[in-house]
């Protein structure tokens, strides 16, 4: 039988002291944890994946020197520190395994689990604190564990974990609760010494949490309140005392908030392209909150998305939800205050589910919904559930078939939880599934048909591709102007690679209206007005970018190959030199270089910088029908041979003229253009010297 006195330990002969039930707890997270993510090791990359990991240079680096760490830290803008500790995860990630998903996926499954054994450890031993010692001496093990069992296997968290860039999330939430769990060592330790080196580590482990993502600012409130509840006790004397001292949590909140968003004029200035206005917002997200809450409790693979369609709350009354979802926070959070005398555990728990809400689900001009978001608010939302379930074991103590009923529902609970978070894994590490699941649940969203549209164009699916963009630009249900002209954008790049550059150029300006930097915009127009031979345009498009991102490899490609098209053949060469200079490794120079050679008539160093390239590309085809020009002007007949000997390899069964006119497609993007009449004729030559 199941009861307070046995602990509610399993009838084996033996009994696990303290050290025994952490192993046990610790050993049954990871096995159940990895056996419901086990198939998300091998997932796909997504959405904001590419912008921050796979596009993002800054993250990509080769050694671990301090210039290349410290460019780690300042993430994709490179103005300004921005989750420094995120985004050195995932250079380190880049470091020891390159690109390969797999090791992002490891470290990004080990964050959660730590995180879970750290829930683990700071519940159970909350649980022995002074005021709730009496109430839970005998179970607090058994809560501490379902409790984090409930927080780990929840289908929720699965974009914390599965979805590789929302590590921000899970990493934060590791540190959060280390935090925590530290301070309440240092509060209950015994010895000075121990005492202070917890502290230390609650300090280091916050500071790391905001390091690595913004929300955890709300870390010094919820110690400040656990301290309040749990600790000190609510009483009139602690609340007067205490209300001293909550002035400095709140400050440091404050000094956070106007650092990251750079004052509420910018905070403002975040809605100008947002669908709902700053007070839509606050209206709406009380809802928001509410059906976060659905999910928690509720959350079966129906309901779950990756992407929501949430009705912006226009007014009090419109949607009529608006206002009663806001009254039930309100009473939820009251009546949680009211209850903190009697019941401090399961009030400070409530409590922390909507303070950790606030940054996020507040006044700053975020989206207004993702799953991710619930990681640290849902930590201790299942302790008082797990009380209720242990306390309802025991109720049922006198008999045993109740008692196994209850029992059994509670694994079923916990089965159910892994069964259905394995199976939104298996949607969420399949790009392909994952958008088609998005669409099938929120058809009238347009951001999925943008993804799934992308999907079909990278696969060459060209007519698919094409139908799902254009329907996201009819249905026009974007979450901001700047979504909405990214989308445009990719029907202008769409466009250019199908060879009708009016259309594509009509597109590509109309998306840069709200896209800054509008570095892709440009490029491609450029590019377009390259083909049209309006090179002074194309070159009043560049330029100004280079001030602004001289270290960018394709803009000085782009301005190196505008003035060799523009003919200046010496501002070609310095540039390139100095393209080459500041970056050895580039190839592209040595192309630039080798043609501006051939236009001065130095032959012999124009090939030299063909074979350097050829270094880099062995079998590039325009390296081989270059250097057949080349080696035809010198009269140097055995290199010739050879360059013709290549040429009918890399040509297969092709016709001469359409391999060679399929190379020239677009002659003013490519440095060298082959001549086909000269290289016929070579060709032809040579082969009437062998018969």
């Amino acid at each position: 039988m199941l009861t307070k006195e046995n602990g509610f330990t399993l009838p084996l002969r033996c009994k696990f002291p303290d050290a025994g039930k952490y192993a046990f707890t610790i050993l049954s997270l990871f096995i159940a944890l990895i056996i419901i993510y086990s198939n998300s090791f091998q997932g796909d990359w997504h959405f904001d994946d590419f912008a921050n990991i796979v596009l993002n240079p800054h993250i990509q680096i080769t050694s671990l020197s301090f210039s290349e760490i410290k460019q780690s830290f300042t993430g994709i803008y490179q103005d300004r520190l921005l989750r420094p500790f995120s985004y050195l995860s995932f250079a380190l990630n880049y470091y020891c395994g390159g690109m390969n998903v797999f090791g992002f996926h490891v470290v990004n499954f080990i964050i959660h689990y730590l995180a879970a054994v750290f829930l683990f450890l700071f519940i159970h031993n909350t649980l022995k604190l002074p005021i709730l010692r009496e109430k839970y001496s005998l179970i607090e093990y058994p809560v501490a564990l379902l409790a984090s069992l409930l927080w780990a296997l929840n289908p929720v968290h699965v974009t914390s974990i599965t979805y590789i860039v929302q590590r921000m999330s899970s990493m934060a939430g590791l540190f959060y609760i280390m935090s925590m769990y530290f301070y309440l060592k240092a509060r209950t330790s015994e010895m000075t010494g121990f005492s202070i080196f917890f502290f230390v580590a609650c300090t280091a482990a916050g500071i790391a949490a905001m390091l690595t993502k913004e929300n955890a600012a709300m870390l010094p409130v919820s110690i400040f309140l656990f301290d309040l509840f749990l600790i000190q006790g609510v009483t009139k004397d602690n609340l007067i005392k205490s209300g001293k001292i909550l002035i400095l949590p709140l400050l440091m909140i404050a000094i956070l908030g106007l650092v990251y968003t750079g004052g509420f004029s910018n905070i403002l200035d975040g809605y100008a392209g947002r669908d709902f206005t700053l007070t839509q917002r606050l209206f709406t997200e009380p809802r928001v909150i509410l059906f976060y809450l659905s999910l928690l409790f509720y959350p079966i693979g129906s309901r779950l998305s990756f992407l929501y369609d949430i009705e912006i709350s226009r007014s009090l009354l419109q949607p009529w939800t608006t206002l009663p979802a806001i009254l039930i926070i309100f009473i939820i959070i009251c009546f949680s205050f009211y209850i903190a005398k009697k019941r401090p555990l399961v009030s400070f728990c409530i409590i922390f589910f909507f303070i950790n809400h606030f940054i996020e689900g507040s006044f700053i001009p975020l989206e207004l919904i993702y799953e991710h978001r619930n990681y640290i608010p849902s930590m201790l939302l299942f302790v008082p559930i797990s009380e209720f379930i242990i306390f309802a074991i025991d109720y049922f103590s006198y008999k045993k078939m109740v008692q196994l009923i209850v029992a059994l529902g509670v694994m079923i609970i916990i089965f159910g939880l892994g069964d259905i978070t394995h199976r939104r894994n298996e949607i969420v590490s399949n790009e392909f599934l994952l958008w088609m699941d998005n669409i099938k649940k929120y058809p009238l969203l347009s951001r999925p048909h943008t993804n799934i549209g992308l999907f079909y164009l990278e696969r060459e699916q060209k007519e698919k591709g094409l139908y799902h963009f254009q329907k996201a630009i009819e249905l026009n249900h974007f979450s901001n102007a700047y979504v909405r002209d990214i989308q445009v954008q990719n029907l202008g790049v769409y466009y250019f690679h199908q060879g009708n550059y009016d259309l594509s150029q009509h597109y590509l300006e109309k998306a840069a209206q709200n896209i800054k930097p509008d570095l892709t915009n440009r490029l491609f127009v450029a590019r377009i007005k390259l083909l049209k031979y309006e090179y002074s345009q194309a070159y009043d498009l560049i330029e100004p970018l280079l001030i602004k991102y001289p270290d960018d490899h394709i803009l000085n490609e782009t301005f190196c190959l505008i003035l060799l098209k523009e003919n200046k053949i010496k501002e070609a060469e310095i540039y390139a030199k100095k393209f080459l200079k500041r970056n050895i490794s580039c190839t592209f120079p040595l192309k630039i270089l080798a043609e501006v050679e051939k236009k001065k008539g130095n032959i012999r160093s124009a090939i030299l910088y063909w074979k350097l390239y050829r270094n880099s590309f062995p079998i590039d085809p325009y390296v081989n029908l270059a250097l057949i020009e080349l080696y035809y002007d010198l009269n140097m007949a055995g290199e010739l041979d050879e360059e013709l000997a290549k040429l009918f390899c890399l040509k297969k069964t092709m016709i001469l003229n359409i391999y060679i006119n399929e190379l020239s497609r677009n002659p003013n993007l490519l440095v060298y253009v082959p001549d086909v009449y000269k290289i016929r004729k070579i060709v032809n030559a040579r082969q009437r010297m062998i018969q």
